[in-house]
């Protein structure tokens, strides 16, 4: 039996409004680099009812910006394992985009390994399976400020005046460095393999991430797995967000509905 969620935990983990009454199943839903949990705020209304769904709020963005954003995929698990598993007390499903991906699919290898605990179901969007990740030097990693600003530039999931704004960078861009770092610097390790079911999404122009870099995401799992494509680039989501719920929602076991 696992105690009430703490101060500590609901500052990691913020319901999604629309779909934050108690149900069957508890969806966790982990965002790509430089995001917070307001990426997820409209999902609410597109996902069945009998499912309460929260997004996590990673350090350094947000009402979390004047905490250390975390750029360690180690670290940042030793926090989230403590902070999820009070919520963890009935079935629970992972969602995560790109880095997000990456962290709540370790988390769920985390959890499995330290306490038993396996997700119904791990939707991995956005990104490579996970050997198939190209990590890269860490001297690499030291741009300036300019070319962060050219890589969210490249991403197209934010608004040009946005990037032109002095205050928005100096807000966005420690989060989004270190979140960079966490996802450049990533190195799968083989090892146990998950036992759920996986759905792999993926942007049909999206030149970092290919259907054959989604079908790999099977090689991790006894599960099924099933790749969707959808029209859009890497943040696909944002544009086909309708389409994608719907994905999900059809993914998701009717656990208490």
């Amino acid at each position: 039996m696992h105690s009430a969620p703490s101060q500590t935990a609901q500052s990691w983990v913020r319901p999604i409004p629309g779909r934050t009454e108690p149900g069957g199943l508890r969806l966790f839903c982990f965002p790509y680099a430089g995001a917070g949990a307001s990426v997820f705020r409209e999902w609410g209304a597109g996902l069945p009812e009998g499912v309460e769904a929260f997004a996590v709020q990673l350090p350094g963005r947000a009402d979390r910006f004047f905490e250390e954003p975390i750029a360690d995929l180690d670290e940042l698990l030793d926090a989230l394992v403590p902070a999820l598993l009070p919520y963890l007390d009935r079935p629970f499903a992972f969602f995560g985009h790109s880095m997000g991906a990456i962290v709540g699919w370790e988390l769920a290898r985390r959890l499995v390994r330290s306490h038993g605990l396996e997700p119904v179901r791990v939707v991995v969007s956005g990104c490579r399976a996970l050997p198939f990740h190209e990590s890269r030097p860490l001297g690499e990693l030291n741009l300036s400020d300019e070319e962060l600003i050219d890589e969210l530039r490249r991403l197209n999931g934010t608004p040009e005046e946005l990037l032109q704004s002095p205050d928005f960078v100096t807000f966005i861009l420690p989060s989004f460095r270190a979140d960079l770092t966490l996802f450049a610097s990533y190195v799968y390790r083989p090892g146990e393999l998950l036992n759920c079911p996986v759905s792999a999404f993926g942007g049909d122009a999206d030149p970092r991430v290919s259907e054959e870099h989604l079908k790999g995401w099977a090689e991790l799992t006894t599960g099924r797995t099933e790749v969707e494509i959808f029209p859009g680039g890497h943040l696909f989501l944002n544009g086909e967000r309708e389409n994608v719920l719907r994905s999900i929602a059809r993914a998701l076991p009717a656990v208490g509905r």
